[in-house]
């Protein structure tokens, strides 16, 4: 079964390689980024080679913690860039999944950035060379940390993608969420009121002996004990990554039979709600009928229909939209990452580590640009209503009203209390005006760019009830083309708004009613039009939307 597998997925890989370019482009650029690490790998191989034993172990740790919190977050990005991996693909040949998770496994240990993972940990492994038997504790350690890491990436994919199909799961993992902010965000702050030599001397140290016996840095740890001649020791730390990663093995394989008898979820709850474009018609009707009795003429129930094409439709539009803020997983994973790139390097660890204050001043300003940003593919997003919308005539611009405004209505409240809190942080509570208007501004003008571009520029989304984090197969060319465009617009753009308040920050508070005005009045345009341009664009390109994103 693992060679079928193996074969399977060549086959599939040579194919989607074929029919998407830009993924074959994708691939050679990341073989090609990490062949042009190899020199810095032997570099720093024989440098590791010349330090103490303690300092070699120091440095092997530190990198296994960060390669493993890479593996953790880095997959649940890019995991539509090798779907063949996807247990549900799976689903249909009817084959348990016992069979299938050890070829998965192996795939898994075949892609380009677990290949690169494998190289680099045994390179750095090798600086024990000098120690025969802790070069043999080296090796073995330095594998099994690779495989705990790799597993590591798979299980996080698909429980994260789990997590967020349940509400009552989704709920939790806010929860969680804010928690852990509000626990490292005063630790962090704690650490560092004590200065960075103080950090460096006491506190990196014990958090490096914390987790050198730990299975995230215990294989990395183990040579330095056979070195010393603590072979029980040495193999009780090769033991505990081991069974760290026969338990992950377990999880995944849970997981994976979990994908292949589960169907994708395509509802969020039972609960029954009222059809506010059949109400809204029905209530204009029966208004314009009244009217038209007590005129003494005949009812006209086109009227009324007519007069629907403002607020009801928009209002619709509306009401879809923020359901699915608050039920679909693919919206939730996009407003979370959003928001917490943002929070943690602007509002946490720079503040932390003793930048300017200023510094937090870019939380609200980043955040406010990567909520937009992420709205570069929204019409893709709700392609199984887009349909809906094409047919019911020539709405693009209610369609598209209806869409922002559901987006506005939860984001400008993050913005404004991301604003005031870098004011509260930053102690400058005479620019928090401006700075909030400077941030709403590049809201609005960077939303406005990337409506247009869901229009102009769409391509494949996960259908609902996918895995969020994945992308649809010839999706990727298109979607790095979307989001270079809207990521140099946006960059272009934001620079404009922000020039007052940075002027208030650098010159003089008195710039920050001229930022008040100027960021509220480009905002409230970029919104304005943005919506109008997308909605013509949205008329003129509806059959051409149909073919891109369904």
């Amino acid at each position: 079964m693992v060679a079928t597998i193996l074969s399977l997925r060549w086959r599939t890989t040579v194919q989607s390689l074929r029919r998407d370019w830009w993924r074959l482009l994708v691939v050679i650029a990341g073989a090609v980024w990490s062949l042009s690490l190899l020199p810095s790998l032997v570099w720093a191989e024989r440098a590791l080679e010349m330090q103490f034993p303690s300092v070699r172990t120091d440095a092997l740790v530190i990198c296994g913690a960060v390669l493993m919190l890479g593996w953790l977050l880095v997959p649940l990005l890019v995991t539509g860039l090798d779907d063949t991996l996807d247990p549900a693909r799976f689903a249909s040949f009817g084959v348990d999944a016992r069979r299938i998770v050890p070829g998965l496994a192996v795939a898994a240990f075949l892609t380009v950035p677990a290949m690169f993972t494998m190289v680099a940990m045994v390179l750095l492994a090798v600086s024990w060379r000098d120690d025969w038997p802790a070069l043999a504790v080296a090796l073995a350690g330095a594998m099994l940390t690779v495989a705990m890491m790799i597993l590591s990436g798979r299980v996080a994919v698909m429980w994260a993608a789990r997590l967020l199909t349940g509400r009552r799961s989704r709920m939790i993992a806010a929860a969680a969420g804010v928690a852990g902010l509000a626990m490292i965000t005063p630790a962090a702050f704690a650490l560092m009121r004590q200065g960075l030599e103080t950090v460096l001397d006491y506190d990196v140290p014990t958090l490096i002996s914390a987790l050198s016996v730990t299975p995230l840095g215990a294989g990395l740890a183990a040579p330095e004990l056979a070195a010393q001649g603590r072979w029980s020791q040495a193999a009780w730390h090769l033991a505990l990554v081991l069974g760290w990663c026969l338990l992950l093995l377990g999880a995944w394989r849970d997981s994976v039979a979990r994908a292949l008898v589960t169907p994708p979820s395509r509802s969020a709850g039972v609960a029954r709600r009222d059809d506010r474009v059949l109400g809204a018609e029905e209530a204009a009707t029966v208004r314009l009928a009244r009217h038209d009795s007590r005129q003494g003429r005949a009812s006209a129930p086109v009227r009324g229909a007519a007069r629907l094409r403002s607020g009801p439709i928009v209002r619709a539009v509306r009401s879809r939209a923020l359901t699915y803020w608050m039920s679909d997983p693919r919206y939730l994973a996009a407003g979370i990452g959003a928001l917490v790139g943002p929070v943690v390097m602007f509002g946490v660890l720079l503040p932390a580590i003793g930048t300017p204050r200023w510094t937090v001043f870019l939380m609200p300003v980043a955040a406010a640009t990567s909520i937009a940003w992420g709205r570069h593919n929204d019409v893709a997003y709700d392609s199984t209503a887009l349909w809906l919308d094409v047919v019911s005539g020539r709405l693009g611009r209610h369609v598209m009203r209806g869409r922002v405004e559901a987006l506005l209505a939860w984001a400008v409240p993050v913005v404004v209390a991301a604003s005031v809190a870098a004011a509260w942080v930053a102690h400058r509570w005479d620019l928090a005006i401006g700075l909030t208007a400077a941030s709403l501004g590049v809201l609005g003008t960077t939303l406005g760019i990337s409506a247009v571009l869901s229009v102009w520029m769409p391509y494949r989304a996960p259908q609902p009830g996918a895995n969020p984090f994945g992308a649809e197969v010839g999706s990727v060319g298109a979607g790095l083309a979307a989001q270079l465009l809207s990521s140099v617009a946006s960059v272009v753009t934001a620079p404009l708004v922000l020039v007052p308040f940075v002027l208030a920050v650098a010159v003089h508070p008195a710039w920050s009613v001229v930022a008040t005005g100027t960021g509220l009045a480009l905002g409230t345009a970029g919104v304005v039009l943005g919506v109008r341009f997308a909605g013509d664009l949205y008329d003129a390109r509806s059959g051409r939307l149909l073919s891109a994103v369904v």
